[in-house]
């Protein structure tokens, strides 16, 4: 019974991580093909609450995946995640979404 609801519990963070992949897309497209770009990098300090290492491996790989931002260290706790981000103004937005995201991979990994 387990096992069914971590495959059922995939399919809704599918269809999340591809609208998610496809919006930033098209963001960053816009971004880029405007006179001027909005880009403000920088980088956060993101807490993960994963404490599988398949989970663990599948969030920061796609953290990086998606447009806009980069995981770049976790530290040796496995407790904190470093992203780069392109648009520092829009870090609570992104801070959200990585977030769900996380609690999303979470549902089926553990």
């Amino acid at each position: 019974m387990k096992l069914i609801r971590k495959i059922l519990s995939f399919f809704p963070f599918l269809g999340f991580y591809l609208w998610k992949i496809i919006t930033a897309n098209l963001f960053v497209a816009y971004d880029i093909l405007s006179p001027r770009m909005r880009i403000n990098p920088g980088t956060i300090e993101m807490e993960v609450n994963i404490s599988s290492n398949f989970g663990i491996l599948l969030f920061s790989n796609l953290v990086s995946m998606t447009p806009g931002t980069l995981s770049m260290d976790l530290d040796r706790n496995r407790n904190t995640l470093l992203v780069h981000l392109l648009y520092m103004d829009r870090r609570e937005a992104t801070e959200r979404e990585i977030n769900q995201m996380m609690n999303k991979i979470r549902k089926f990994t553990e």
